[in-house]
């Protein structure tokens, strides 16, 4: 990305897929999940089975309003209802199997660390605002933000305005001065503009050159594109 540096006090960081490598993660917890509840069903049920139940569940009205934590266990309950298998325990023991792989290997980005030490050292507020929920106070650069704003916790979701509305109020932020990085142009740019914010979008695999908002392709971009307001 070229052209002037944002001037800002406060910044808004993503987190799934911004500042943790989540996706792939994501990945890995769902296939050994798979191998699992084909074990303890005796039937086969694939990553992609895990998936698309998951999405199924997130997209019914009702289930919108619950924590991603009971979305995902209802789907996982489904899976085993579908194969048979409806004993509370072996539920339990799939939903440990998921959260356990998933949360156990959960890495940070190797930028990370460097990026937001260095940010902070040029005294910017740093808030970490996530739809996501997976445990932040394993991570040793949580002591550098301000805020930790988590959608699960806070009942609203990017992009919805509530959701950066709270965030700004909590690090008692401006709009104006305040500037959004994250991997979803929709989530972390889009909604973010429309308050006011300025958004920067983090396309790690170069996927959209053309994209017609402000782009990044790693964290190590970022320190020079932003000047303290």
């Amino acid at each position: 990305m070229s052209g002037p540096p944002f001037h800002v006090s406060h910044i808004l960081f993503d987190v799934d897929g911004t500042l943790v490598d989540f996706y792939s993660v994501l990945t890995a917890a769902l296939q050994v999940t798979a191998e699992f509840t084909s074990e303890v069903t005796g039937t086969l049920v694939t990553s992609a089975q895990l998936r698309s139940a998951r999405e199924l569940v997130y997209a019914e009205p009702d289930w919108r309003r619950r924590t991603l934590r009971e979305v995902r266990d209802e789907s996982l309950r489904r899976v085993l209802a579908a194969a048979g298998q409806s004993e509370s325990s072996v539920w339990f023991r799939v939903s440990e199997a998921y959260y356990e792989t998933r949360d156990g290997t959960m890495l940070p980005h190797a930028e990370t660390d460097e990026v937001l030490v260095e940010l902070k050292r040029r005294m910017f507020t740093l808030i970490a605002g996530t739809n996501g929920n997976a445990p932040f106070g394993r991570y040793q650069f949580t002591a550098l933000f301000e805020v930790i704003h988590q959608a699960d916790q806070v009942g609203a979701s990017k992009p919805d305005a509530g959701f950066y509305h709270g965030a700004l109020e909590r690090a008692g932020a401006r709009s104006e001065s305040t500037v959004s990085v994250g991997d979803s142009v929709v989530n972390d740019v889009d909604g973010a503009v429309a308050l006011g914010m300025s958004g920067i979008f983090l396309d790690r695999a170069n996927a959209a050159p053309d994209i017609d908002v402000p782009r990044i392709t790693t964290l190590r971009e970022l320190p020079d594109l932003v000047e303290l307001a």
